[in-house]
């Protein structure tokens, strides 16, 4: 079993990821730590709170914690069109749980501290609560066995600008420092989530059960569907990445030094030179199983 923290920014896709891993028997979730990005940190905060309580019951051991609402430059731009109203598209009653009285920064830096072995970040929006949390603890290096990240763009036009992939661009400066650090990193950017979807002609009963968290699955895909009639697939960009940090052989990576460009016409492109590195770059994927993955874990849980 891996001991992790969730840092993420919910999203609809998000929202899928935070049930496969709670759901998880291979995952020890001690934390998840909220982010601006696809939506307002305040959003995105509430939207965690919201589906955790949902998931796991009103008396959650799993806390949530406050982290950074701007990136280390600048702002972020949300993604309110793509994940629909209040960053989430459906509704989910008021939360009684209130966010941890850590910040997302100590929040890592406690778990970290405190694991019986090695903790593990999924990282699944803007890298800035990350970056910050290597920036004022150096020995995090060596704490932390491994940074899973959903994000980048490599052999694929981004989806945000024609170069850059959304968690990348949001903050850039935060990406490229985390991928400096010297923690293992494996990258699941978009050459490798966009081969993995759930198709509109699958509905309604995307998730099969009567389970809470399958229930939800459907309704999120569902809306997303009904508010958007372009869309065909809904992508799993953060499902792969949780996937991917409960079975790595589940995707072929290349070592890579990677690097983020941070000027303005090409913000947020990432240039891998592969050979060596701490990085791994995810270049393949074992689809159908990725995607059975993403069923079963969804389906799965209290009904």
């Amino acid at each position: 079993m891996r001991t992790v923290i969730v840092d993420t920014d919910p999203g609809a896709d998000d929202a899928l990821a935070l049930i496969m891993a709670v759901n998880s028997p291979d995952l020890q979730v001690e934390g998840i730590t909220t982010v601006g990005g696809n939506a307002t940190l305040s959003d995105t905060t509430d939207n965690a709170l919201r589906l955790v309580e949902y998931l796991d019951g009103k008396q959650s051991a799993i806390p949530v914690a406050v982290g950074a609402g701007e990136p280390l430059r600048g702002s972020f731009t949300h993604a309110y069109h793509v994940h629909g109203s209040e960053g989430l598209g459906v509704r989910l009653p008021a939360p009684a749980l209130r966010p941890h009285g850590m910040s997302a920064v100590e929040l890592i830096r406690d778990r970290a501290a405190k694991s019986a072995g090695p903790l593990t970040v999924i990282a699944l929006g803007p890298l800035t609560n990350v970056a910050a949390a290597l920036e004022s603890r150096p020995d995090l290096v060596d704490a932390l066995a491994e940074i899973v990240v959903m994000g980048g763009a490599f052999d694929v036009p981004g989806n945000v600008t024609p170069h850059a992939e959304f968690n990348i661009h949001e903050d850039p400066w935060a990406a490229s420092a985390v991928f400096a650090s010297g923690v293992p990193v494996t990258l699941v950017g978009l050459d490798v989530t966009r081969r993995t979807s759930m198709h509109r002609r699958s509905g309604p009963r995307w998730f099969a059960g009567t389970s809470k968290s399958a229930q939800l699955g459907n309704r999120i895909l569902a809306d997303r569907f009904q508010e958007r009639s372009d869309l065909q697939e809904f992508y799993l960009h953060d499902p792969l990445a949780v996937a991917a940090a409960i079975d790595p052989d589940i995707l072929a990576c290349r070592p890579a030094r990677v690097s983020v460009v941070t000027n303005r016409d090409e913000r947020g492109r990432t240039i891998a030179r592969y050979g060596d590195g701490t990085v791994k770059v995810a270049v393949g994927v074992d689809v159908p199983r990725a995607v059975e993955m993403v069923r079963s874990l969804v389906s799965a849980g209290r009904a």
